[in-house]
């Protein structure tokens, strides 16, 4: 076995004769010098591709409180100013709409959903749309109003993913920042997102980090909304949770519980925002959402429904049973107690039934004459005509349930 010694120029082998090694080591430190030329070539091109080192957004408390201030929504009580907003929405509720009602009204500044106050913005609005073809999303755009020179569209259905190529990702901040968008629309998540499962929380997460340096960093955008769709219950992001971590809020549109029920739902919650859910009202002729404002939200339709199951059923009992009081009448007929009490009241305030003093201080009631059709048996506020228009659009149809010529990618809404 050979030994070495590092204060000799030679190795001692078997036969204890001296071996000159200056060849060896030069060969090693010409290798050596080799290895740090490539690591300093590395860094020098990682160096290039990063772009110039960004300073920091820092300072003490004084100095930030002393910036010039900023409102502190973007949507009043909807969506925080600089936020990253993620709306998830069940299939066929009308996300595309819901984000062109935003987009409009971030460019105008008019009221988004009739209710929410606006701040506009001085720039433009950009959309990655990875779901709806060209045409149609242009369509629908121009059937709501928008601004023809101030949304820029870029379509990448059926293209290569840019956030899977950094080449291609720099050409597309690049493309945006030239046409001065401050509010990014991305429309779906599923089809930007390039990791290998949208459930692992990691990947997500890198990928949102990456998202948003991309958005805010290279495109100098402000506002990022990232489309979603929700998961098998319907009110949840599919996948991981990672990506309602990464929203300051996040806005969900639900359908009817009950299939009969057409009407479409809203809700939000996030950094400073709980908007009860409530009733979406769609115009089709301007592809117009607004907000009912009257609190009718899924269970209270759903309670209204019942009420106005059981109606005729009440008035057919009284009619059967002339002064009978209410329990009665609960104790008469199936169904919940509370729900045949709201029944019985509705009857009274529309006048189909008289209540008068009964026995112990109770009530006895009687129907009036004639009978009412059964249109009128139905509670005011469940005529809410505004509802089947939206149910029909998102069905393909007119409101007078004549079809409409097909649309190509009518189920992507």
């Amino acid at each position: 076995m050979t030994a070495y010694y590092d204060d000799l120029p030679f190795a001692y082998g078997e036969a204890d004769e001296p071996t000159d090694v200056d060849g060896y080591a030069t060969a090693v430190a010409r290798a050596a010098n080799r290895l740090r030329i490539v690591e300093d070539a590395r860094a020098i091109l990682a160096r290039e591709k990063a772009g110039p080192r960004p300073t920091f957004d820092a300072g003490t408390l004084r100095e930030l409180l002393a910036r010039p201030t900023v409102p502190a929504y973007r949507v009043e009580g909807l969506i925080p100013a600089d936020a990253g907003t993620e709306t998830v929405a069940q299939r066929k509720t009308g996300k595309t709409t819901l984000n062109l009602n935003l987009g409009r009204s971030l460019i105008t500044g008019e009221d988004f959903l009739g209710r929410f106050g606006v701040v506009p913005l001085d720039g433009n609005v950009g959309f990655l749309n990875f779901e709806v073809s060209a045409a149609t999303f242009a369509r629908w755009a121009d059937e709501h109003g928008v601004d023809r020179d101030r949304l820029f569209v870029v379509n990448l259905r059926g293209r290569r993913n840019p956030f899977a190529h950094p080449d291609d990702l720099a050409a597309l901040a690049g493309l945006l920042r030239s046409h001065d968008v401050e509010a990014l629309f991305v429309d779906p998540f599923g089809r930007a997102y390039n990791g290998e499962s949208q459930n692992d929380a990691g990947g997500v997460g890198t990928w949102l980090a990456k998202l948003d340096t991309f958005a805010r960093g290279d495109v100098g955008a402000r506002d990022v909304i990232l489309s979603a769709h929700a998961g098998w219950n319907g009110e949840r992001t599919r996948g991981s949770s990672a990506l309602e971590d990464w929203a300051d809020v996040v806005v969900t549109l639900t359908r009817g519980t009950d299939e009969d029920d057409p009407a479409r739902y809203m809700r939000a919650e996030g950094r400073d925002v709980a908007l009860e859910e409530d009733q979406l009202v769609y115009d089709p002729t301007t592809r117009t959402l607004t907000l009912s404002g009257t609190g009718r939200s899924r269970r209270v339709a759903r309670e209204q429904a019942a009420v106005a199951e059981h109606v005729e059923a009440v008035l057919d009992y009284v009619r059967a049973h002339p002064g009978c009081s209410g329990k009665a009448i609960e104790d008469g007929l199936d169904g919940r107690a509370a729900v045949i009490r709201q029944a019985r009241t509705e009857l009274v305030r529309q006048g189909l039934l008289v209540a008068a003093p009964g026995r112990n201080g109770g009530r006895a009631y009687t129907a009036i004459e004639p009978r009412p059709t059964s249109s009128h048996l139905v509670p005011d506020d469940l005529a809410t005509s505004s509802t089947s228009s939206y149910r029909d659009e998102v069905a393909g149809t007119t409101s007078t349930d004549q079809p409409r010529p097909a649309e190509p990618e009518a189920g992507s809404r």
